[in-house]
């Protein structure tokens, strides 16, 4: 789905379960599942890598303290855990847990600001310079409060406790370098800001004009860095890249799709040995709108071929 998208899948409900135990539900949907992997044989003819595996329910105990957890109002996860790793009762780990709730609030000062929240600091163009992600400086502050190296000083008249946060707390992430092979088949090293400009000065046709641009591509799971980056073919062409490069096929009308703005998956004609990048331009190509294009090609499952004798075209 993250290759050809979910948009190319039709999704349906198989069945529908209702169940008030929870471990019940769990296990009924175990079977069910189990039971359609095998009756549309989905592991050698469908999209499953495996057939299906059974989830950790709770037993009795569990599921009686995940009730006693919600009766309380209190974390299900810390009342888990004080109760089985720390031997604790039930009942003194649910007082305790209450009481954290009403302790004193965190103010967090740096410099001589105070901030009520993480949030802020984060967004703070004065102290926070480097840009750096709200979940970044709370896991250097949870790390320096672990380790009982950030000053905390209490006020008993606001009920606040205010914890002193240091410049390292603020400091620039260090930045880890990559290296990318150029067209010209020397490699460039450096950190990501770097290996862009260089590139983008280089190739300004291939690589993104926006720096941005390449980070979104590059964070998605399905792209690499030089995909992201315009030197190689994008997820959706990867498919057909040998046929391309061993001079099989060849481009539609011989225009190769440019790898920065190309949206799509593409039409293979076979009859022409000729690759269209998306289905846009097939439909383009031959007078024919695109969402008729995709009804036939995906939904129905018909070649680029037969779906032009159907609407009597020819290829």
């Amino acid at each position: 789905m993250s290759v050809i998208r979910i948009s190319n899948f039709i999704i349906e409900e198989m069945a529908e379960y209702e169940c008030e135990n929870e471990n019940e539900l769990v296990t009924i949907l175990e079977k069910s599942e189990a039971r359609f992997i095998d009756q549309y044989d989905s592991i050698d003819k469908g999209w499953n890598a495996k057939k299906a595996t059974r989830s950790a329910v709770r037993n009795v105990d569990e599921e009686s303290l995940y009730q006693k957890a919600r009766e309380s109002n209190v974390a299900y996860n810390s009342l888990r855990h004080r109760v089985k790793n720390m031997g604790e009762s039930v009942g003194d780990a649910i007082k305790h847990l209450k009481e954290k709730i009403n302790d004193k609030a965190i103010i967090y000062q740096y410099k001589r600001q105070l901030f009520t929240t993480i949030k802020e600091i984060a967004e703070s163009r004065i102290h926070n310079p480097n840009k750096l992600r709200k979940q970044t400086i709370e896991q250097r502050v949870r790390n320096l409060r672990q380790k009982n190296r950030l000053a905390e000083r209490e006020d008993n008249k606001k009920n606040q406790l205010i914890l002193v946060l240091t410049d390292d707390i603020l400091a620039p992430t260090k930045q880890r370098e990559i290296s990318i092979k150029t067209p010209d088949g020397d490699t460039l090293t450096g950190n990501k800001k770097l290996v862009y400009s260089k590139l983008r000065e280089r190739y300004p046709n291939l690589v993104p004009k926006k720096y941005q641009t390449f980070i979104a591509r590059s964070n998605k799971s399905n792209w690499n860095l030089e995909q992201a980056l315009g030197l190689e073919y994008p997820p959706e062409l990867m498919p057909i890249k040998h046929l391309i490069e061993t001079g099989e096929y060849d481009w539609a009308n011989g225009e190769k799709p440019n790898f920065v703005t190309h949206i799509g998956n593409p039409v293979i004609l076979e009859e022409k040995k000729e690759i269209f990048p998306n289905q846009t331009q097939f439909a383009n190509e031959y007078g024919v709108p695109k969402d008729m294009v995709s009804d036939y090609l995906i939904t129905k499952n018909m070649t680029p071929e037969e779906f032009l004798k159907l609407k009597g075209l020819t290829p």
